[in-house]
């Protein structure tokens, strides 16, 4: 019950805008009138209650971690929000725009600057929007671009609170309604403060240096040394990490797994541009991390069988579950399936193959794609007998995980014997 939370509280928070919006229009004794005017408030309203739970699932912070289930499905609500708040809120001067025809110097004053400080903040908002909207949809920029473009939303945010302080409406009239609105947009502003400046200093923050580092093929295996305190963390759960002597970007890395001593092993496929500056990193290197995040094994527990299917460099949390396989030998059965395109970039095979032979509970599958095809759910159905009572856990490429899930469902799989670990924060 407790990941279905964040569920509850935005459809909870939803209601109160609601309920407050139409006891303004009573309280003021204003009719119902279904008119422009009125749709315009009400997009407005739902458009900025969205808005403001958008940047407080931005924030990392543990516990709406913990009500959503996992740091991945904090940043998927954190997109549906804020995609659905932007629609909401670009509508709201259109509607009033119309609302006002045939007064054309009115309207306009909706869609433009004029000499009107309030309608002006609401101008401001809504074009930094729509620079958001163009880098998002229709300019594909790197991750570190991305993230520069994604403070826009920050910007928008701080001329909507101007444009709610100043602008005569519902808000200013009627007190709980006021109330209300200064404390999810008080929520929001907090939560880009914390994002932006407090987090790096504040946050599950730990010290380690690289202790060593070797590539396998086009992998960077590395290990690294804590400094002081040592992460605690769970098999499964990824950091962010930034590598302090090549560049100042934060990645997420799942945690491929830990030794006696403390030293934490992440596996980094070079890709794009962060990952080809690893390339030049060196033993003795500074690194901050934080976290640890996600909830992919926690959301598993509780089967006594299992499939297991990492696709690629998607195997690293699996290294990290094996790990603790091999340490505890509880009595649950696994069907282990590590799928790649080529025998060339199966690079952890071979350190698989060693664990799982002496673990009679682990069944491996290699899968190659350019021999066997790809995976799909009919081919590990041959490989399982069947899929009753099993638990299935995916982390690979996003098409992969999707398809596969969506064959599982087709199969009658309910949804919530599926779990996914998926990296796309952008």
């Amino acid at each position: 019950m407790k990941r279905y939370i964040g569920n509850i509280l935005v459809w909870f928070f939803l209601a109160i805008t609601l309920n407050l919006f139409f006891l303004a229009k009573n309280e003021v004794g204003m009719s119902l009138n279904f008119n422009w005017l009125f749709v315009s408030q009400l997009v407005s309203l739902v458009g900025t209650t969205l808005l403001t739970l958008s940047f407080l699932l931005s924030g990392r912070f543990r516990f709406v971690e913990d009500w959503f289930g996992g740091l991945d499905k904090v940043y998927h609500f954190h997109h549906l929000t804020g995609g659905i708040s932007i629609v909401f809120l670009l509508h709201h001067p259109l509607f009033l725009a119309v609302n006002a025809l045939p007064n054309t110097v009115l309207s306009w004053k909706y869609l433009w600057f004029s000499d009107l400080l309030p309608y002006n903040t609401g101008v401001i908002s809504l074009y930094f929007m729509l620079l958001m909207i163009i880098f998002t949809l229709f300019i594909k920029l790197p991750y570190s671009l991305w993230k520069k473009t994604h403070e826009l939303m920050g910007v928008s945010l701080f001329f909507a609170v101007l444009h709610i302080l100043t602008i005569s409406s519902d808000v200013s009239r009627y007190l709980p309604l006021k109330m209300w609105m200064y404390f999810l947009l008080g929520m929001a502003i907090y939560s880009v403060i914390y994002r932006r400046f407090l987090y790096g200093y504040f946050g599950p923050k730990f010290k380690y240096l690289v202790k060593s580092i070797s590539r396998k093929a086009d992998i960077l295996d590395v290990t690294l040394m804590p400094i002081t305190t040592i992460i605690d963390y769970v098999p499964g759960q990824f950091v962010f990490l930034k590598f302090n002597d090549i560049n100042k970007e934060v990645h997420p890395f799942s945690i491929a797994g830990c030794d006696e001593v403390g030293n934490l092993r992440i596996a980094v496929k070079i890709l794009g541009d962060y990952t080809i500056m690893m390339k030049s990193l060196q033993e003795g290197s500074s690194v901050t991390l934080w976290g640890p995040y996600g909830k992919f094994w926690e959301n598993s527990r509780g089967a006594k069988n299992y499939i297991w299917i990492a696709g690629g460099i998607g195997v690293t949390p699996f290294l990290s579950l094996l790990e603790e396989e091999v340490a505890t030998s509880p009595e649950r059965k696994i069907d282990f399936f590590y799928c790649v395109n080529s025998e060339e970039e199966a690079v952890f095979h071979q350190e698989i193959l060693s664990k799982t032979d002496d673990l009679p509970s682990i069944t491996y599958y290699k899968h190659c794609s350019n021999q066997l095809g790809r995976i799909d759910a009919k081919k590990i159905v041959r490989s399982v007998g069947n899929l009753i009572d099993k638990k299935i856990m995916i982390c690979g490429p996003i098409s992969m995980m999707t398809s596969l899930a969506d064959q599982f469902g087709k199969m009658g799989i309910r949804n919530k014997n599926i779990i996914f670990e998926d990296f796309n924060f952008k």
